[in-house]
């Protein structure tokens, strides 16, 4: 570029931004669209930064600190501030109320003497808890006669009822009538009620459901102003800029520079034209630029309507797709989930490809996009399924196109329609569970936690490999952190019990996940199935009931030879045990994930010895209700007389994640 040629740049740019200064400093620039806070993800209207209390409605805090520096937030101006522990989903937030959980902790009676406080409703924005408990508060003069379901706690002056059951169809209008004098109350809540401990379920994490006014989000979403209100409190729509001189200095200022950009332009391609033999020497540079950018960063975000790559991975355009996929027809489905729809394709140069279309109305589609992309890009591993490609994210559509795996999911062999062709004996079972925890183990290894790990994300090859898919919910994590604080996202079944209750994601999580898919390559049956009894329902449940009864026999797929094949007998106990341990509802008492890559290596070779279990007994009175969330294996050490799942457990020992090693 000459002298001319840059001094016309710069000229456009001094004239743009000297004509259009009032327009740009408007709500445009000074609000943006949307803002990064850390750990929480991407949030907009009517979220805003504390440093910009004008441009929304909620305050947020420390955005601009540390990457995990915790993140506070004000639901109203002048309100106290809570945590947010979680991101955004679907208008909901997660906080954590320490001050209402340690009223709780110290008296419950006074803790929930009155309605868990949120912001009144406006003609701006309404706040909801999305998981909440209901209470009757009834004086003790009160004659009440409540149904059999319900139950009591005591206090000093009152007593509050609750619905052990929670059932979804009794309204709160129709329960009342048992409780005609009595105080409602609701409360935030984390688990079912079906316990007398208010404390186990009763939460100081609170979620909350954020819902703008129809005139508001008509007048943010729709209209790009501010919701305000007069002196009066009545609703108006703030839209910036008014001035319309605004408006003239913008255009004046872009005709002008358009039009000395115009006449550069022109310059700039006879010059060019008459020095092509230069041309060579250039484009030398240019590589040696990008290599360098490349060494630099190889993860360097290198995309734009008219580049080639992204993170590294080709990109498709939308129409080559759309011929590989037939339009994305019907017939080419291969399934659906949480975030898009995977078809099957063939691309011109004849290789076959599942191509995943993510759904448009999913807002946090281009997070999930784009962080499937950053986690594949980083990672090679023949049991994780590659990644070929995918559109720009500028595009409208977002696809990802992964390698074509042909021959089912896990969980389709095991509980699908072809689970009554026996597809699945166990020495393939074997194989799947090696190969799942060899992947999880390297992507721990890697700093990656999966958090949706299940047989329905196994997908088998002709020859019954395993490839690990599905990383729209995966989490990079760092070797310097223990946890990072999130709302537990995942598949019902296979969620991390600690991460539910304790909102602290490790990669212990994905080990509880792996010890579900371990049951169901040993039973069978699905990791939940609402068919079965309240106290089954889950299968990690089932599974740690029926061996604490001795009952694990019953547990058995009876189709793998448990009774007839002692080398499978032998193999499929000592993989209960390990199962067993994956399941243990606090994470410190479960192996890492190498550790359990280990043992199954040991199983399948049979270098794996009887391991017999010594008993400590480490909760002499364990309370009410509790016998059954106790660990079994506090010490695992070899001994001459195994005892093993096959036997009946005493459900108040416990147990610790030590695996010895042979």
């Amino acid at each position: 570029m000459t002298l001319v040629h840059l001094f016309c740049f710069l000229l456009f740019c001094h004239l743009v931004l000297i004509l259009s200064e009032g327009y740009g400093s408007g709500y445009q620039d000074n609000c943006p669209h949307s803002f990064s806070c850390g750990i929480r993800g991407n949030f907009s209207y009517p979220f805003t930064k504390a440093e910009k209390p004008d441009c929304g409605l909620i305050l947020i805090h420390s955005c601009d600190a540390g990457y995990y520096s915790p993140k506070l937030i004000q639901l109203e101006e002048n309100a106290r501030t809570t945590e947010l522990t979680g991101s955004i989903d679907q208008n909901t937030i997660t906080l954590s109320d320490q001050d209402f959980y340690k009223h709780l902790q110290n008296n419950a009676c006074d803790a929930l003497n009155h309605n868990y406080t949120l912001p009144p409703p406006s003609p701006l924005v309404s706040f909801y808890i999305i998981y909440n408990v209901t209470f009757f508060r009834c004086n003790h003069g009160h004659k009440i006669n409540p149904p059999a379901h319900y139950f009591k706690h005591n206090c000093s002056s009152y007593d509050i009822y609750y619905d052990s059951n929670q059932y979804p169809n009794v309204t709160i209008e129709m329960a009342r009538s048992f409780f005609p004098s009595c105080m409602v109350l609701q409360f935030p809540s984390k688990d079912l009620t079906d316990t007398k401990n208010i404390l186990s379920f009763v939460s100081g994490q609170v979620s909350v459901k954020i819902e703008l006014s129809a005139d508001c989000d008509k007048c943010c979403n729709h209209g790009g102003g501010q919701c305000r209100l007069d002196a009066s409190k009545k609703f108006y729509c703030h839209n910036e800029p008014e001035n319309k001189r605004d408006y003239f200095k913008l255009l004046l200022g872009l005709g002008i520079g358009l039009g000395i950009t115009l006449v550069a332009l022109g310059i700039l391609i006879v010059r060019c034209h008459s020095k092509r033999k230069h041309a060579p020497s250039d484009l030398q540079n240019q590589s040696r630029i990008k290599s360098y950018n490349d060494e630099i960063d190889p993860y360097r975000n290198q995309d734009s309507e008219n580049g080639t790559v992204y993170f590294k991975i080709p990109l498709f355009s939308y129409k080559e797709l759309e011929e590989a996929t037939n339009n994305f027809h019907q017939a080419n489905q291969l399934g659906s989930g949480g975030f898009g729809i995977v078809y099957y394709g063939r691309l011109q140069d004849g290789r076959e490809v599942a191509v995943k279309r993510l759904y448009q109305h999913n807002w946090r589609r281009v997070e999930q996009f784009t962080n499937e992309i950053e986690i594949l890009a980083r990672t090679r591993h023949a049991n994780l399924v590659s990644l070929y490609g995918c559109t720009s994210h500028h595009s409208d559509e977002l696809l990802l196109v992964y390698e074509y795996v042909p021959n089912h999911t896990v969980d389709f062999h095991l509980q699908g329609d072809l689970a009554r062709t026996a597809t699945l004996p166990w020495h393939i079972r074997m194989k799947i569970a090696i190969e799942t925890a060899s992947s999880l183990a390297y992507l721990h290894a890697s700093g990656i936690i999966h958090r949706d790990v299940k047989t329905k994300n196994l997908l088998l090859t002709n020859s019954f490999s395993v490839k690990v898919a599905d990383f729209g919910l995966s989490r990079l994590f760092p070797h310097d952190i223990t946890h990072a604080s999130t709302a537990p996202q995942g598949t019902p079944g296979y969620v991390d019990p600690d991460y539910h209750q304790c909102y602290q994601l490790t990669n212990k999580s994905d080990v509880y996940s792996f010890g579900v898919v371990l049951v169901e390559l040993i039973s069978s049956k699905l990791a939940v199935d609402m068919n079965r009894h309240k106290d089954e329902i889950n299968l990690s449940n089932l599974a740690l009931k029926k061996i604490q009864k001795g009952e694990f026999t019953e547990l058995v797929d009876p189709n793998l030879g448990f009774d007839s094949d002692n080398e499978v007998k032998r193999m499929i106990v000592s993989v209960a045990e390990l199962a067993f341990q994956c399941l243990q509802r606090e994470k410190e008492l479960r192996p890492s994930m190498d550790e359990v890559l280990k043992v199954l290596m040991r199983i399948e070779s049979g270098k794996d010895e009887p391991e017999h279990i010594v008993e400590e007994e480490v909760h002499p009175s364990s309370p009410e209700g509790n016998e059954d969330e106790i660990g079994l294996f506090q010490k695992t050490m070899r001994q001459p007389s195994p005892k093993t799942v096959v036997d009946e457990w005493d459900s108040r020992s416990t147990t610790s994640n030590t695996i010895s090693g042979h």
